[in-house]
């Protein structure tokens, strides 16, 4: 089994979602953004050298603004 079908039986248990911090939302960090929204993790934080950078990579796979503001981004550097 692997991590996201754990997490998938985790929701479905009515459990809290799995937490996940992200460094990078680069172009691999981006491919990875896409596919929260229609998976069983919550993104708390993303480090990037550029937040104003990484809030434009959320907005352009497509995440709302509820989803954006719930999410810390912090300057790694």
């Amino acid at each position: 089994m692997n991590l996201h079908a754990l997490a998938r039986a985790r929701a479905e248990r009515g459990e809290p979602p799995v937490r996940v911090g992200l460094i990078g939302a680069g172009k691999f960090g981006s491919m990875f953004l896409n596919q929260v929204p229609t998976s069983p993790l919550q993104v708390t934080a993303i480090a990037d050298l550029s937040p104003d950078r990484a809030r434009a990579a959320c907005r352009t796979v497509g995440w709302d603004d509820e989803r954006i503001n719930a999410t810390a981004f912090l300057e790694d550097g």
